[in-house]
């Protein structure tokens, strides 16, 4: 005969150890955060609340007008985002004059100004530098984002001639402007406004990479290459980090003008349709070239070849630089490198990169604006450009 008093003692029995170790392992792995956040916390790039990106047919996206949110990465910055009714980060725009140089800078998260605020950007501190020189101009940031040029030249033909340009600089980083031209490119996707690798799995597993620390710190720790047969145990791929340094490191390749064949035309076309729409909306084009720190840092570049084991004679830092320089030759387009006075400045101890994002850091935006604007101002002069 059931005995109910006496089966509710023993399940009383059998549940209290079991949320014993429930509550334990909450509080272990609670303390753990908070000891990973204060002790050594883990850079991951976070962009809130979504609705940052929206569609923009043909083209993939672009910046949602009127967003306001922050952008950080948990360990060396944190910034306000504020896009404006034109799509373009920074305060809302005036009409356009005569008497003040609009200058567009178009290109991807360099130019957005990853890790600055709105101020910051090298797009914000131009005018202070043409001021100097006796110009007088406004800076109009139209970065975006993992844009390559083709991107660019898209979004600058369905919305450039709204913003009446004078001069239009397209800014093109040589670490990942090629890979992110390519046809053959990983697929992104929108989701919630905001970009997510059609790799990335979602779900549970993508809001412990965005909320949780500890979480970044173990999965990181397994992408170190001593957890590599750990990891193809467990059936897991190669780790995003090193994938998208495999990536960037093929563009320094010896071979990379056959390699990226596809993305290299693609990125031809794209400078031809540039170069058509300056004729067409009567604006001056120039180029930009940014390096990535691996290219002139040279413990950053034998630490990368390093890591994943390629051989350094198959490699040149000065790749990209080649090649972009002789697309932007044949078109015709002036283009300044900002490769040179970077590596000066670093080789004087300027932080010109973050540490972990490898974006360009306060001090990097205003050596870019400086250079820059040295470039321009002989261009404007010679225009008959407004003065102050």
């Amino acid at each position: 005969m059931p005995h109910p008093q006496r089966d509710q003692g023993l399940l009383k029995k059998l549940l209290a150890p079991v949320l014993a170790l429930a509550v334990s392992l909450i509080l272990s792995l609670a303390t753990a955060e908070i000891l990973v956040r204060v002790a050594r916390p883990q850079p991951r790039l976070v962009i809130e609340p979504g609705g940052f990106y929206m569609p923009d047919p043909p083209g993939r996206y672009r910046l949602s007008p009127g967003y306001r949110g922050r952008i950080y990465n948990r360990a060396e910055y944190s910034n306000e985002i504020r896009i404006n009714e034109a799509g373009l980060r920074g305060s809302e725009l005036g009409p356009s004059s005569e008497e003040i140089l609009r200058v567009l800078i178009v290109g991807d998260s360099f130019v957005f100004g990853v890790g600055v605020e709105d101020s910051e950007t090298f797009t914000a501190l131009l005018p202070k530098n043409l001021a100097r020189m006796g110009f007088a101009a406004e800076g109009l940031n139209a970065g975006i984002p993992a844009f390559g040029v083709p991107d660019a030249e898209s979004w600058c033909r369905r919305h450039g001639a709204d913003l009446d340009p004078d001069v239009v600089v397209l800014a093109i980083f040589l670490g990942n402007d090629l890979v992110d031209a390519s046809p053959d490119r990983e697929e992104i996707l929108l989701v919630d406004g905001l970009l997510v690798p059609s790799q990335s799995s979602g779900g549970l597993k993508a809001w412990l990479h965005r909320r949780s620390h500890l979480f970044v710190a173990i999965k990181s720790l397994l992408e170190q290459p001593g957890f590599q047969p750990l990891r193809a145990k467990l059936g897991l791929g190669e780790p995003w980090t090193t994938r998208t340094l495999r990536e960037e490191l093929g563009v320094y390749k010896q071979s990379a003008e056959q390699d990226l064949r596809a993305a290299i035309d693609a990125t031809d076309e794209a400078l031809g349709g540039f170069v058509e729409l300056s004729e067409e909306l009567g604006f001056d084009l120039v180029a930009a070239l940014i390096p990535s720190e691996i290219q002139i840092e040279p413990d950053r570049w034998h630490t990368s070849l390093t890591s994943l084991g390629l051989v350094p004679a198959d490699y040149e830092p000065s790749t990209p630089t080649r090649i972009f320089q002789d697309l932007l030759a044949r078109h015709g387009v002036p283009t300044l490198d900002f490769g040179p006075p970077f590596v000066g400045s670093l080789s004087r101890g300027d932080q010109l990169y973050f540490r972990f994002d490898r974006h360009w850091t306060p001090a990097g935006h205003s050596l870019a604006a400086n250079e820059l604007a040295r470039f321009l101002a002989p261009r404007l002069e010679s225009a008959g450009a407004p003065g102050l």
